[in-house]
């Protein structure tokens, strides 16, 4: 047994006024009792520039907090349309990764992308998230009239994303971008400008439910997620994960 802090843990006051958790035992799963073993392994001390290392932990953090909120708004028939982010939390390594200044087309659950570019910006990007899940008026980019991803001051484009519609026109803009930069013609975007989009946004826990359900090779994996159908960038790391899960789960 773990104790650990999931959502929904009880909290009090001390005598002092400060508030606890009482802390919920419950069972890890194999995955997350491999990842705090891995954890633990880690050498003692500072190695290398971590200054990015809490801005990530605070979007990872408070993209999964948008989710429980959006589901304890929808229970209170306050939140009308949302999709949680939970399980791709590491898109906010992305955004540190680029300059707020770089066009993103953000896939629905890019929330912790969202949250850091926000942050780069010197911006709260929660209310943001909040105000599209409750269809707010004053949400940022659409109105209230559609949950996306999207602020002009953050340079994150507005568009949906189902089935990957978002990639032609990311590179629509990635063209855009070194046509004006070569006719010497005006841009929104710098001229060095990287731009990002999300793909087919399979994630960590997509390879880890494949292999839970008989992946063992590239093949099996990519008939069971699609994944490394588009640009096939993703496959060296997506192998890894593969080899690593089957370790875990006794292969």
């Amino acid at each position: 047994m773990n104790s650990v802090f999931p959502p929904g843990a009880s909290e009090t006051r001390g005598r002092r006024g400060r508030s606890t958790v009482a802390a919920v035992p419950f069972d890890l799963d194999p995955l997350e009792s491999h990842l705090l073993d891995r954890l633990r392994a880690l050498p003692a001390g500072s190695h290398g520039d971590a200054s990015d290392a809490e801005p990530l932990w605070r979007a990872q953090r408070d993209s999964r907090l948008c989710d429980f909120a959006a589901r304890y708004l929808q229970t209170r028939g306050r939140s009308f349309y949302s999709i949680g982010s939970a399980g791709h939390e590491s898109n906010a390594a992305v955004a540190l990764a680029l300059r707020p200044t770089d066009p993103a087309l953000l896939h629905y659950r890019s929330g912790a992308f969202y949250l850091a570019r926000a942050g780069q910006a010197g911006r709260d990007g929660v209310p943001d998230v909040l105000r599209g899940v409750t269809a707010a008026r004053d949400e940022p980019i659409a109105g209230g009239r559609h949950k996306v991803f999207g602020n002009r001051e953050l340079a994150v484009i507005p568009q949906t994303s189902t089935i990957a519609s978002h990639l032609p026109r990311a590179v629509g803009v990635a063209f855009a971008v070194e046509r004006a930069a070569r006719l010497g013609t005006g841009s929104p975007w710098p001229q060095d400008a990287v731009v990002v989009c999300n793909c087919l946004n399979i994630t960590d826990k997509d390879i880890e439910q494949a292999v839970k359900d008989g992946a063992r090779t590239w093949d099996q994996l990519q008939a069971a997620t699609k994944i490394g159908t588009v640009c096939g960038g993703c496959k060296p790391r997506a192998e890894e994960l593969l080899h690593e899960f089957a370790h875990i789960y006794g292969d």
